[in-house]
């Protein structure tokens, strides 16, 4: 890898504090997998992340190569920002990307607290957005686009991580274009602003390779994503951001995801390293010693 010891890459995080644990460990991952970054670190919520915080901070003395900076942040009281299932206003808070970056920074990375990276981030932080607004990776097999009056052609895309050309996003307004189809479309935002940002930039967005966001679609066929198993595999084995989008959470002792063990690892780096996972009783320890036995008894009976 080149030096990039001069080269600073600008990340967003917007969560609460209940993901305190998690931002920790996806902090972790970014900054052992990429030592030659400098990176300026903005984590944006609608509330204090308290001893929290300081718990981040210790966590992160190992890395020389960052400056954290938790910004307390409040929609405008008159905004209606509808969620559903586990999602929080929290998520909105992005829109407001602008205001967390001084006035000189051009671009930004964004990436969800569920989430790790596993390899170099350098090809997406550089990634040429040919002069779009943002890049992200597309959904393959979504159903949102019909939904969303959105061209199949251009895909749905995943907003868990995403690059922001933030002259442009300043340029056009476009925080102020997704809250005003936020507060005409309630109805329609099933992902709350993810959906949004379909809507409003699908033809203003670079389509990023799916090994920059590989949801958990990638990894349980959950639905059809139009995929031969070659690509699949190719995906996975190649993967740099793994996100743990959905019910399948690492922090889970149920968990079957293939990459909870990459989890645990930088979890173990982070002041949360004594973690034991809620559901880790007798009854569920059971169940995973079984499942493990009659699944090798499979791998003996088809002779693998």
């Amino acid at each position: 890898m080149s030096d990039q010891s001069n080269e600073t890459i600008n990340l967003l995080f917007c969560c609460n504090r209940n993901y305190a644990q998690h931002l920790c460990v996806a902090l972790i991952s970014v900054l052992a997998n990429n030592p030659d970054f400098q990176f300026f670190v903005v984590v944006a919520s609608n509330g204090d992340f308290g001893e929290d915080g300081d718990r981040i901070r210790k966590s992160l003395e190992i890395f020389p190569n960052v400056v954290l900076k938790f910004e307390s942040f409040q929609p405008p009281p008159l905004l209606s920002l509808p969620t559903n299932f586990h999602y929080s206003t929290d998520t909105y808070t992005r829109l407001w990307v602008d205001t967390f970056f001084p006035n000189d920074v051009t671009r930004v990375l964004y990436l969800d607290a569920d989430l790790i990276v596993v390899g170099d981030i350098a090809p997406l932080w550089r990634a040429d957005l040919e002069g779009k607004l943002l890049g992200a990776v597309s959904i393959p097999g979504s159903t949102r686009c019909g939904f969303l009056s959105i061209p199949e052609a251009a895909g749905y895309f995943n907003s868990g991580a995403l690059v922001i050309d933030l002259v442009q996003w300043r340029q056009t307004g476009a925080a102020d274009e997704v809250l005003s189809y936020v507060a005409a479309n309630p109805e329609k935002l099933i992902d709350a602003d993810q959906d949004a940002l379909n809507a409003c930039f699908f033809a203003r967005r670079h389509s990023l390779p799916s090994i920059y966001n590989v949801i958990t679609p990638f990894y349980f066929q959950y639905h059809d994503v139009g995929l031969d198993e070659a690509t699949l595999a190719d995906i996975q084995h190649r993967a740099v951001v793994v996100h743990f989008n959905g019910a399948s959470k690492p922090w889970s002792y149920m968990c079957r995801h293939p990459r909870t063990a990459d989890y645990l690892r930088y979890l173990s780096m982070s002041d949360w390293r004594d973690f034991v996972p809620p559901d880790k009783t007798l009854l569920n320890m059971a169940k995973k010693f079984v499942a493990g036995l009659l699944s090798e008894r499979l791998r003996r009976a088809i002779g693998r």
